[in-house]
């Protein structure tokens, strides 16, 4: 149970998991530490469901903890906005009325299950065996609960995973299922298409100054002129004052022994491998490619050239290559082909090695081991790294200098030419202009629109080194001016009649389509360029145009060569013609049918199971079985907030 409990705290982390899954029994079963409870009395139900009943303490647990994971990401208006205290009572409902009707089908778990299902869990075993009743008592203490809550949360999640069952049981996929849904994802068309995009018919528009004007005075209100600032700065460049550092090879060493564990080079492997794909076979066909695989591993080690052998029988890219897999380090191949990859010696062979991929057989040809490189080696390497950060330091000291000399002195000319640095100035900017020089200079710039006229900053670090500013000019945003904002409006006028011409031409698009032309026609008519798609499955995307999911339907309906609706999007509209399809093969259908099935049962399974469960919900929620004292749930609810 704790280490479902851990998955919890993963699944809690987003908004969304409540108001999505709102039918995951272990979303509720999630306590931990929390300190003293707000002042609210845990001995008031706030929810009755059938016999059974929600608790202030399980309601505040669930409640609570779902803050804490959410603290930074939600503030007091999302909470009062998105109501999660409904959206986590909802699911806690949802779980007891999961317990009332498993027992109300005579399902039921027992004290053994529970033990069992205790016992299986890594947390309470040591060596194999059971920690002993005093450290159990103790961890479950540690999350803030009892061994008969504990214990009542694993048995619940028992009897709904036994009610899960037993209400799927008979749900199934047919085989006409199967092939639909094998159909769906794997039958393909090729469009002929073309796309007016309004953004690339900008330039195939103008506007005269008239037009302009006239735009400017109906949508005066949107054009504005932001606050502007302009700063005068002392400059010391991180660059220049490299120049200025020497750095002893006693420092040299020093920063080689500080960072030694950097300069190891790795361990890594040269080799080559033959694969077998057992990927989406049957246990049958597993075998019979482990007795292949047996017989190649048998001439391997009889001396017939490995080489050989891969480009014979190697079902992985690298066959044509003899099946070598060049040199690789530790973490870069998965870890049981690493492991064994490792262990070999130069021109050992494994034995049969079995990973997600396949079946390998793995021939080690080469090892670097492991080596530390040495400090002559690195000297000069290290060099500009220590002359960098003794520059930057440098900076800082001066800058911090001549911060502290303008306390007195208000001449930052004359200070800044004492400890040798620029004087610089910026343009009169808005608060998000970047200022070239200086590369990233955020803080420069969010401190500049944080002082008064005349004020002189402290030492700030940008990306090339380190400025003392004054502030020495405001312009307070205003209305724009016709002429200040005249560059914005010709892009705004533009932009509306560019988005004007594509409706036009998509207007004529459908009209000559309605009326029988074909896509060649229709596509001359407004001077688009017909383009020709890959082979696409359902819900596919185009470069120029985004997902066309939506035309699915007609892409695989359509007489070959007849144009199908265009669509509108986001301004770009798509007129299209499937020009080929790529027919399914009825023997691969055949053999994909148990794997298709095998992955639609269990979505299927949840989708019958959670429509059952809400049904369940409504007919109590009818019969009034469930009732929610929605003040108390208020009440905790701010409390914790």
């Amino acid at each position: 149970m704790l280490d479902f409990m851990r998955r919890q705290r993963s699944a809690l982390k987003w908004v969304w998991v409540i108001l999505i899954f709102i039918f995951s029994v272990t979303l509720v079963t999630l306590y931990i530490p929390f300190g003293d409870l707000p002042n609210v009395s845990i001995t008031n139900d706030v929810a009755s469901i059938g016999h059974d009943s929600i608790s202030s303490h399980e309601f505040q647990s669930a409640y609570r903890n779902y803050i804490d994971r959410m603290r930074g990401q939600l503030n007091p208006e999302m909470l009062r906005a998105f109501r999660f205290e409904r959206q986590i009572m909802d699911a806690l409902v949802t779980r007891h009325v999961m317990t009332e009707e498993a027992k109300r089908l005579g399902l039921n778990v027992s004290s053994a299950e529970i033990a069992q299902k205790i016992l299986e869990n890594p947390v309470f075993r040591e060596n194999g065996t059971f920690i002993g009743q005093s450290r159990y008592q103790a961890v479950l203490a540690q999350n803030n609960l009892t061994i008969d809550e504990f214990e009542s949360n694993v048995g619940n999640e028992i009897l709904t995973e036994k009610l899960r069952s037993f209400i799927t049981a008979a749900v199934h996929v047919s085989n006409q299922e199967a092939e639909e849904e094998y159909k769906r994802r794997n039958e393909k068309g090729k469009l002929d298409y073309f796309v007016i995009d309004a953004s690339k018919l900008e330039d195939k528009v103008s506007a005269s100054d008239q037009e302009q004007r006239e735009y400017y005075e109906k949508n005066k209100a949107k054009y504005t002129v932001n606050e502007k600032r302009k700063a005068k700065y002392a400059f010391l460049e991180s660059l220049k004052l490299r120049s200025q550092v020497t750095v002893s090879d006693d420092e040299l060493r020093q920063y080689y022994e500080q960072h030694r564990s950097e300069y190891t080079v790795p361990e890594r492997v040269k080799a080559q491998h033959i694969l077998f794909k057992t990927q989406e076979k049957t246990p049958e066909e597993i075998e019979k490619i482990k007795d292949k695989a047996r017989q190649v591993l048998e001439r391997a080690k009889k001396g017939e050239d490995f080489g050989s052998l891969a480009k014979q029988f190697s079902e992985d890219s690298t066959a044509g290559a003899g099946g070598d897999l060049g040199d690789f380090g530790r973490g870069q191949m998965v870890p049981e082909f690493e492991r064994v990859a490792f262990s070999l010696g130069v021109g050992a062979i494994s034995d049969l090695v079995q990973t997600q991929f396949g079946i390998h057989i793995i021939k080690v040809t080469g090892k670097q081991d492991a080596r530390e490189r040495p400090f002559e080696e690195l000297k000069e390497a290290i060099r500009p790294i220590v002359e960098t950060r003794k520059a930057e330091q440098k900076g800082s000291d001066l800058a911090q200098q001549i911060a502290v000399e303008l306390v007195n002195n208000k001449s930052l000319d004359a200070v800044a030419a004492k400890f040798g640095a620029q004087v610089k100035e910026t343009p009169l900017m808005e608060q998000s202009e970047s200022i070239a020089e200086l590369g990233n200079a955020t803080e420069f710039q969010r401190r500049m629109f944080m002082m008064n006229k005349g004020e002189i900053g402290t030492a700030i670090q940008v990306d090339r080194g380190y400025v003392v500013p004054q502030l020495i000019d405001i312009a307070p945003s205003h209305p724009a001016s016709f002429e200040e904002a005249q560059t914005r409006v010709l892009a705004d006028v533009k932009t509306e009649k560019a988005k004007q011409l594509a409706a036009d031409k998509a207007k004529q698009v459908q009209d000559l389509l309605k009326g029988g032309k074909d896509l060649a026609t229709a596509a001359k008519a407004v001077g688009a360029e017909i383009k020709t798609s890959d082979m696409l499955t359902r819900g596919a995307s185009l470069p120029e145009f985004g997902s066309i999911a939506e035309l699915d339907k007609e892409m695989f309906s359509l007489p070959i060569g007849k144009a199908g609706t265009p669509i509108t999007i986001a301004g770009k509209t798509l007129a299209f013609a499937v020009k080929e399809r790529q027919q399914i093969n009825p023997e691969e259908t055949k053999k994909s049918l148990d794997m298709v099935r095998n992955e639609m049962l269990p979505g299927r399974r949840e989708q019958y199971f959670s429509a059952y469960i809400q049904e369940v919900k409504k007919r109590m929620e009818a019969g009034k079985q469930i009732k929610i004292n929605e003040s108390i749930m208020s009440q905790i609810a701010q409390s914790i907030s």
